[in-house]
């Protein structure tokens, strides 16, 4: 038995430095008069100005805490993670221990004697050096703030930018009646150098804007005269927002409603128009560029060079620490951008190739995380298509014009750098490309029968929106769906199984469950074990709550957070916490050139570790909720 626990004793230990520099003899003999010690949360492995042990202490599992108590206040020194030392300053001096190793969860450690493990350290220059360098936990002396992000100090400014709030408007606010004649309306404009007019009604309410681009194509073009009223050539897409938010919600606005333009108002009165000359005034880089050539890209290359600009502008942000929220607006308002221009190339390429152009509405929904606002990196594509109905005679050919499209629109996708769906859920596929009947058949068969099957799509599919086309499809199957689950609310519980199945994201040690097997072996998988049990979860209590609209996963946690005020604080942490694991597997996807998805532990920082632990907190407890809530221990 001995021989068998020092074997995995060595297996385990030579992954981590500084043994794997040793040979395979030292190894050997380290392992063989190892000790296991097993402390329970809140014991202490060894405390401030205690006599230093003979041995020196790996973390196998758990988390120990170093601390030093000064003023008798317990001041937080290091936290040590699997596979650190710790009680190295004991060693090299033989003086007392200078902090208390607190074992801050359930931990499992391996004390080496000095007696085996000194020599090693005089005898191995790498080893040497280790410990020479403050590479151990407990040794500070450089170093620590390594732990940390630090944000470049030339940056700051612009990020702070993002984030401070506007707080008066330079330009004053000019009021005109609808029956002003225009002539009149832009003399006042020119006199006061504003580039906004707000019309108002004999009421004094806003029913109106007009800016300088109206002028332009609307009156120097000759479509009406100098002497009509400023009403007939005002833009009535009013969108106002108010005064003292952050420069981004304004952002996020304008390109989420494709305006230049936004009322300011203040207690529901209007104060000013803010506009986006001015937007661009305040920062320094800014998505509309890249927005602006997308939507007049002249052909399908330009088009995608423009979208690969786009990586460029989020690792910016991310570098930036911008909100996860703004970031993700930002790029699925781009990415929207994108598919609307595919679908019209894709349109006037069938028209040139003499397709007949069915008489028939059709909307082109996304679905999974671009569905959700949720896709910061280019991953693999999710979309459908919807039509309307039509009689037996037509499917067939009115099926295959929509499957013709949107095969030109995934090969336009697939330029842009978003690869095919490797299980083909896209719109070419004729199963994704339906009727509105078919697609309510198709709901009401999984929600009817939940078999595995059904549950899979049915978390992929129920995260659709709308992008382009007749959206009336989109709003009659969000009818649909929302009756169909309300009247068969045995689904949710076989949905709610569905969110449990992926396994915790912390080992019993707290230690982070990682692949045993395969090309990742050894990796985290924080898709399918943080993200994914997230989604599920957002998913099907809101569901439940009879809201199909909402798809994104922390505008899911907020919408619950205001209907369950007792669970308000448990779901605002995974709102957080979701935001957080967006913005981790982003930024390594861009550090690492690939979908973020798979994380070597090791390589992170021990900080990024901490917060990634405290972001799978609320994981455990709403998989415990919810397995109340829906009685799933009745459910195999």
């Amino acid at each position: 038995m001995a021989n068998i626990i020092s074997s995995k004793i060595a297996d385990f230990i030579v992954r981590f430095p500084p043994f794997d520099s040793l040979k395979t003899d030292e190894i050997s003999s380290l392992s063989e008069e190892a000790e296991v010690l097993y402390f329970k949360k809140g014991e202490s492995v060894f405390k401030h100005k205690e006599k230093a042990r003979p041995f020196i202490y790996f973390l196998k599992e758990g988390q120990v805490l170093l601390r030093e108590t000064v003023d008798a206040q317990k001041k937080l020194i290091d936290i040590c993670d699997e596979g650190e030392l710790f009680g190295v300053r004991a060693m090299l001096t033989g003086n007392p221990y200078v902090f208390e190793a607190f074992c801050q969860e359930e931990s499992l450690v391996y004390a080496f004697p000095l007696s085996v493990f000194k020599p090693i350290v005089e005898s191995n220059n790498n080893v040497s050096l280790f410990f020479a360098s403050g590479l151990a936990s407990g040794q500070k002396p450089t170093g620590l703030n390594t732990l940390y992000r630090q944000s470049d100090p030339d940056k700051v400014s612009d990020f702070l930018s993002w984030q401070k709030p506007l707080e008066e408007l330079s330009e004053p606010l000019l009021l005109v009646k609808s029956n002003t004649t225009i002539k009149s309306a832009a003399l006042e404009m020119t006199a006061k150098a504003s580039n906004g007019i707000v019309v108002t009604n004999e009421e004094g309410k806003a029913v109106g804007i007009v800016t300088d681009t109206d002028f332009r194509a609307k009156v120097a073009g000759g479509t009406f005269s100098i002497e009509d009223p400023v009403s007939t050539i005002m833009s009535t897409n009013l969108i106002a927002k108010q005064l003292g938010l952050p420069l981004a919600e304004y952002l996020i606005s304008m390109l989420k409603h494709n305006i230049k333009h936004l009322l300011i108002t203040k207690e529901e009165e209007v104060v000013g128009v803010f506009s986006q000359q001015t937007l661009f005034s305040h920062l320094q880089f800014n998505p509309f560029s890249i927005l602006y050539n997308i939507e007049s890209a002249e052909n399908v290359e330009k088009l995608c060079f423009h979208r690969n600009n786009v990586d460029h502008f989020l690792r910016y942000y991310l570098e930036q620490n911008i909100k996860t929220a703004v970031i993700s607006q930002l790029i699925t308002t781009i990415n929207d951008a994108l598919i609307k221009k595919a679908i019209q190339f894709s349109l006037a390429a069938l028209d040139e190739e003499k397709y007949y152009r069915p008489d028939v509405p059709f909307a082109w929904i996304s679905l999974g995380s671009e569905g959700r606002e949720e896709q910061l990196l280019r991953t693999d594509q999710d979309n459908a298509l919807i039509f309307g109905n039509v009689n037996a005679a037509q499917l067939n050919y009115t099926r295959e014009y929509f499957i013709q499209l949107a095969r030109r629109v995934n090969g336009i996708l697939f330029q842009a750098g978003f690869a095919y769906c490797p299980a083909n859920m896209m719109a070419r596929n004729p199963d994704w490309c339906l009727s509105i009947s078919e697609w309510k058949n198709r709901f009401e068969g999984w929600i009817h029968s939940p078999e595995k099957e059904a549950l899979l799509l049915s978390t992929i599919f129920f995260d659709y929106r709308y992008i382009y086309g007749e959206e009336e499809l989109v709003q009659m199957l969000n009818s649909f769906l929302k009756n169909e689950v309300q009247s068969h609310k045995i689904f949710l519980n076989f949905l709610a199984k569905n969110a449990t199945k992926n396994p915790a994201p912390l080992s019993f040690f707290k230690n982070f469950v990682v692949e045993r097997s395969g090309v990742h072996k050894e990796e985290f998988d924080l898709k399918a074990r943080a993200l994914m049990p997230l989604t599920d979860i957002a998913r099907v209590l809101c569901l439940e709550a009879g809201n199909v609209t909402i798809k994104n996963t922390v505008e899911r946690y907020r919408f619950l957070a205001e209907q369950d005020k007792s669970r308000k604080e448990l779901y605002l942490q995974a709102a957080q916490a979701y935001e957080f694991l967006m913005h981790f597997r982003a930024s390594e996807g861009i550090r690492n050139n690939d979908s973020g998805r798979f994380i070597l532990i090791k390589q992170i920082s021990k900080f990024d570790r901490q917060v990634l632990r405290n972001s799978f907190e609320p994981i455990n407890e709403l998989q415990q909720m919810i397995e109340l809530r829906f009685q799933l221990n009745y459910f195999s």
